[in-house]
């Protein structure tokens, strides 16, 4: 047997993003609702004004509208989706970035379910604490953490995504640097 035919019969293909969170979700138990996920191109999950959508307005905000998005209004937030919308769509804003974290909801947090009209913020249930709010009824829902309300569970890495073809990865030739007056007697020389 060739080495060549030895690395080939041993190369491990490696699961998917969607198939590892899937099989976290199993080993961490709950119901799928409890998860969310996120894509970023940085490989930390924190509150930041440097995130493209870094604010958000609260339900009681007057710029609030269920359709809001943006980042100049509002508090700082982090910007989820439901994983259960995560697997059974496509494709997801933010997809193409190589970062993708999968987080828990407390058992203690709590996030307002808010849909087009609402303006009011409600009181957490007893035993819980409002940690953002929930957008339903909209064509892509997503989950808005104010506060930490999460647990993280997993972090994966894309990899295929951060590929870069031949041509891209070096980027431009350098410049040729002026030859050094020694290189030039050299060159004469010898």
């Amino acid at each position: 047997m060739r080495a060549f035919e030895f690395i080939t019969e041993r190369r491990v293909m490696l699961p998917s993003v969607k198939e590892q969170i899937k099989a976290d979700i199993e080993k961490n138990g709950g119901t799928v609702d409890d998860y969310f996920v996120r894509f970023s191109k940085v490989e930390q999950l924190g509150f930041s004004g440097k995130q493209w959508f870094g604010k958000s307005p609260d339900v009681d905000h007057p710029e609030f509208t269920i359709d809001y998005i943006g980042y100049k209004h509002g508090r700082r937030a982090l910007w989820f989706y439901p994983a259960s919308f995560y697997l059974k769509s496509g494709g997801a804003y933010g997809s193409e970035q190589p970062y993708v974290f999968l987080v828990k909801l407390k058992p203690d947090a709590w996030l307002q379910p808010v849909r087009q009209g609402d303006n009011k913020v409600l009181p957490a249930p007893e035993g819980k604490k409002r940690v953002g709010i929930l957008r339903t009824n909209v064509s892509v829902p997503s989950a808005i953490f104010f506060t930490k309300g999460y647990d993280l569970i997993g972090k994966y890495t894309d990899y295929k995504l951060k590929h870069k073809k031949h041509g891209e990865v070096k980027g431009p030739p350098p410049k040729p640097q002026p030859k050094s007056f020694l290189q030039k007697l050299k060159d004469k020389f010898l």
